[in-house]
């Protein structure tokens, strides 16, 4: 996860590292390893000699510093799991890892083990309406869910800076250039003119969302 303003800096493991960690705080031995698409956290594909298949997510050096942030989005997925949502089981949590040059400089990381589940991203599925609309259905039903959860913590997913947030929408025109030459900036371009134009505007008809647990 991020915010606008933050510097986060990725964890950047190579396999022997990452084996390594995975023998050594997971008691399990790849027979398989491979490095999964991600935003700032590290996330890499295990498939274990003694069965089963895993992400081994390492968190960025920014959100590892708060551990208790960790632990609330454990809880929510939890919850979400314990109310019919499909869930990547966690094998174990560990503490902050030894600090660790991995690049960008001593830094400190939080890792966590996840059982895999397999499927298909949606940017690669072939989108029709129907797909479109259990999208949507199942984005509402989660938020219904969450709108239940308690938890002394809880603030800690109230990220009003968080890039993420379908109210941070306007500040993808800092990055519009990453697609220049590409006929989908257009479509792009587009989307935000409607956001402005069309969203911004009925804000105080909408319910907040309150917390944001994507990591």
């Amino acid at each position: 996860s991020t915010s606008s303003n933050t510097q986060h800096s990725e964890a950047n493991y190579n396999d022997t590292s990452a084996e390594e960690l995975v023998k050594k705080h997971y008691k399990l031995t790849p027979s398989e390893l491979r490095h999964l698409p991600s935003f700032e956290d590290q996330n890499i594909y295990i498939a274990a000699v003694e069965g089963g298949e895993y992400v081994l997510k390492i968190i960025n050096s920014e959100n590892s510093k708060d551990p208790i942030l960790f632990e609330v989005q454990t809880y929510v997925m939890n919850f979400l799991h314990d109310n019919g949502f499909p869930k990547n089981t966690e094998r174990l949590i560990i503490g902050l890892l030894p600090l660790t040059d991995c690049g960008s400089g001593l830094q400190k990381y939080l890792m966590r083990l996840l059982t895999y589940l397999p499927g298909i991203p949606i940017s690669k599925a072939p989108l029709s309406p129907r797909l479109l609309y259990e999208v949507g259905q199942t984005a509402a039903r989660m938020d219904n869910i969450l709108r239940e959860v308690e938890h002394p913590q809880l603030n800690k997913l109230q990220r009003d800076s968080f890039t993420w947030s379908l109210s941070n929408v306007p500040i993808l025109e800092k990055y519009i250039h990453v697609l220049d030459g590409d006929p989908l900036q257009e479509v792009v371009r587009s989307v935000l003119h409607q956001y402005k134009t069309t969203v911004s505007r009925k804000y105080p008809r909408f319910r907040k969302c309150k917390y944001i647990i994507i990591s």
